[in-house]
């Protein structure tokens, strides 16, 4: 498994990458990527098997709740920390 700073910047790579909205430069682990249409619902799709990629493991649809995805510190908290496994 990656570490920390590596599955962040995977993140913020990708939300740049598909959103086309927002410059690399301008996104912050706490910037709201759906409160500011960063990416769009449809776009969540994408991001959840970028995720399953990323951590080499499904996720649980238990976890997809509201705020789940609201920016890469929330994202990392609820899919990535060692609390998790």
């Amino acid at each position: 498994m990656k570490t920390e700073s590596e599955i962040r910047q995977t993140l913020r790579e990708w939300i740049v990458r598909t959103s086309g909205k927002i410059r690399a430069e301008e996104l912050d682990d706490d910037t709201p990527i759906i409160e500011r249409r960063i990416i769009s619902s449809l776009q969540l799709t994408d991001l959840i098997l970028m995720l399953e990629r990323l951590s080499d493991s499904p996720i649980d649809i238990e976890m997809l709740k509201p705020g789940v995805f609201r920016d890469i510190n929330t994202i990392y908290r609820n899919f990535f920390e060692p609390a998790r496994a």
